[in-house]
């Protein structure tokens, strides 16, 4: 991303693809970044409350956030938290902006490509927000599938009602179940 002229007009962007729809918003106002117009409202998810600011991190960490919501209405409010949304796209940039044509400058940079985690509705006197939080994609290699065994009991789990491994107790080796012994 280059600045062009004098005076700097900074944008955030933010889109969200969702199952059946894109959202894209932008931090006030709206503008074009080629055919696709970035607006500060939405017709479900409102407007940008506050978002926390995430950071790089190490370790056994990866990337996160928060970005809360004030949706314009109660239906509005709990469309966002369907079970579908979780792990849908998100993705931030920073660019610049001409004022006189309202159109993005450029290529904005790509400061975070993201998937939703979670959506909690919250709900006071006369007031509702949205908060979805966001991880990186790398999280999914931190996790460790605890509790995968090779007995029924996590066989029904995975595939409730198949009884292949229904007799399978004190074997001194585990074999695959149908498959054809060694001739």
């Amino acid at each position: 991303m280059s600045f062009e002229g004098r005076v700097i007009y900074p944008v955030a962007l933010m889109q969200i693809e969702l199952p059946g729809r894109t959202v894209r918003l932008c931090d006030g106002g709206f503008v074009y970044w080629g055919a696709d117009l970035y607006d500060c409202v939405d017709q479900d998810f409102g407007t940008v409350k506050s978002a926390e600011s995430f950071e790089e991190k190490t370790g056994d960490e990866a990337p996160g956030g928060k970005v809360t919501f004030l949706p314009r209405s109660t239906a509005g409010a709990a469309a966002l938290s369907q079970p579908g949304y979780q792990s849908s796209r998100m993705r931030f940039w920073l660019g610049e902006y001409d004022p006189t044509t309202g159109r993005v400058i450029g290529a904005p940079e790509l400061t975070a490509d993201l998937a939703i985690d979670t959506v909690t509705l919250k709900r006071s006197r006369g007031t509702r927000t949205v908060d979805i939080e966001f991880e990186s994609a790398a999280k999914r290699l931190f996790m460790v599938m605890r509790g995968n065994a090779l007995n029924n009991r996590f066989h029904q789990s995975c595939y409730p009602g198949e009884l292949g491994m229904a007799n399978a107790t004190g074997m001194p080796r585990s074999r695959a179940w149908g498959a054809d012994n060694p001739s």
